[in-house]
């Protein structure tokens, strides 16, 4: 042993011996209940942290590469970012991490099921700088997964500081997770409820307050260190037009069908690529992808909430900016770059994780929803002569089309009500995202989110098993 491995290893024991006497102090004074409070309340915070670091190196990287580019004719620089990102979080991966933190949700289901909640502290930094390269160079997909999977990664550390047992140390992995998707969405509402429904874990009252106020510190953190804004500043507030609720219904069925078309396209497309077995063949046909489909829409740059803020205010927005449409006229032009967008969105998103890159699945559902009330707004008004608010159906959309995707309708509604501050509008959200959610379990009712492998109604079935009534005779 070298005289620099051995000053290591004295530290180390002396570190540990100090947190041991901290903790047997910390325990003698004070009630586990206020204990677990306070972890949460940690937990809250460094996740908060985490998501607007996340944040704000997206925002950079991707308004450094976008300076100067001519929205007027085609940009050739949108073949290369997607595709250098791709290639850039690839190497990061495999010789800097040494892993794969390509999917949070779905890291943070496998280690809920596996037993072992010990999560390195290394992957809260590492899902963070791998989305950052990802998303910034331009990926279409999202930051939310990355998110949770290192909210997990740090609660699952602090858990092990404070030596929790194996039961609330699995209870910590799940608190997390919550609170990266409470951070990224500012939405604490949504955070719980993405661990209550879609990581489907069982929370006693005290555990289920940990929760909470882990989500409401993460999404507190992360609006105080976003200048106290959200990412969709929605500015209408307008009553609620009940001559609309039959529109509202037919929406629902709309969006119903294309999350089913999402689903399909993006499961199909993982699956062909990561059917390349040459990790570097494959990071290179999904950046390829990647780029000629944002070269051809470029509004699938990234995560898109500059497009969702402009649907939902009503504001104008050119769907071909840049692209290979750029320079061409017609009303049609319209109607193809939005349709063009949705065909290609799930296929993208399947891209920007599949060989290389670091992306989440949460929040390209809130843009294909938008663009997908949008679309029926747009279409109702051009084909039947209709008046309808159109930036009030792409506002409904973002959590039809989410519920539809992710199968989880009841986070899919708090979600999108904290994030564009819209209670207002929670009937008519209730309406379309309910019949979203049935029109895809009725056309394809062994269908599921094979992220977290959650489906509402699966688990409400499994839970009946356990759960009985038997009346008095």
């Amino acid at each position: 042993m070298t005289e620099e491995t051995a000053n290591t290893s004295r530290l180390y024991t002396r570190l540990n011996v100090w947190r041991l006497a901290f903790l047997r102090g910390l325990s003698r004074h004070v009630p586990g209940s206020v204990i677990l409070i306070l972890i949460a309340f940690v937990i809250g915070i460094l996740t908060g942290v985490a998501a607007a670091v996340l944040k704000r190196l997206i925002s950079f990287i991707g308004m450094v590469l976008i300076l100067g580019v001519n929205l007027d004719e085609p940009d050739l620089r949108l073949l290369i970012f997607p595709l250098v990102g791709i290639l850039i979080t690839s190497i990061f991966q495999r010789y800097v991490v040494r892993g794969n933190v390509a999917q949070g949700t779905k890291i943070i289901r496998r280690t809920l099921d596996s037993g072992n909640y010990r999560m390195s502290l290394l992957t809260a930094f590492n899902s963070v700088i791998g989305c950052s390269l990802t998303i910034g160079f331009g990926a279409s997909g999202g930051s939310e997964g990355p998110t949770a999977l290192a909210g997990s990664a740090l609660a699952s550390n602090i858990g092990r500081f404070f030596r929790l047992p194996q039961n609330w140390m699995r209870l910590m992995v799940a608190i997390g997770g919550g609170a990266g998707i409470s951070a990224i969405f500012k939405s604490p509402m949504g955070g719980a409820l993405f661990a209550l429904e879609v990581l489907q874990m069982e929370f006693s009252t005290l555990s289920v307050l940990a929760l909470i106020i882990a989500c409401l510190f993460a999404s507190s953190t992360a609006y105080v260190l976003s200048d106290f804004t959200f990412d969709i500043e929605f500015i209408r507030q307008l009553p609620m037009d009940p001559s609309t609720l039959g529109w509202v219904a037919l929406l629902g069925v709309f969006c119903g069908l294309y999350s089913i078309y999402y689903n399909f396209t993006k499961s199909k497309s993982q699956k062909l690529f990561m059917a390349i077995r040459n990790p570097w063949l494959g990071a290179l046909a999904t950046g390829v992808i990647m780029s000629i489909g944002i070269f051809m829409v470029p509004c699938l740059f990234g995560e898109g909430f500059g497009v969702i803020e402009s649907l939902v205010n009503g504001a104008p927005y050119s769907f071909t900016e840049a692209g290979i449409l750029a320079d061409v006229n017609g009303s049609w032009v319209l109607f193809v770059g939005v349709a063009a967008a949705l065909l290609l969105k799930g296929i993208l998103v399947a891209a920007a994780y599949s060989n290389g890159g670091v992306a989440g699945d949460f929040v390209p559902t809130f843009f294909a929803g938008a663009l997908a009330g949008y679309l029926f707004g747009i279409s109702m008004n051009s084909l039947l002569g209709m008046q309808l608010p159109v930036w009030y159906f792409a506002l409904i959309g973002m959590g039809c089309v989410m519920a539809g995707t992710i199968h989880a309708p009841l986070m899919s509604i708090f979600i999108l009500c904290e994030t564009t501050n819209t209670y207002g509008y929670i009937f008519p959200y209730l309406l379309a995202i309910a019949i979203s959610y049935a029109t895809v379990k009725i056309l394809t009712p062994k269908s599921w989110n094979s992220g977290t492998d959650h489906d509402d109604i699966a688990a409400l079935m499994a839970a009946n098993k356990d759960f009985s009534i038997k009346p008095k005779l």
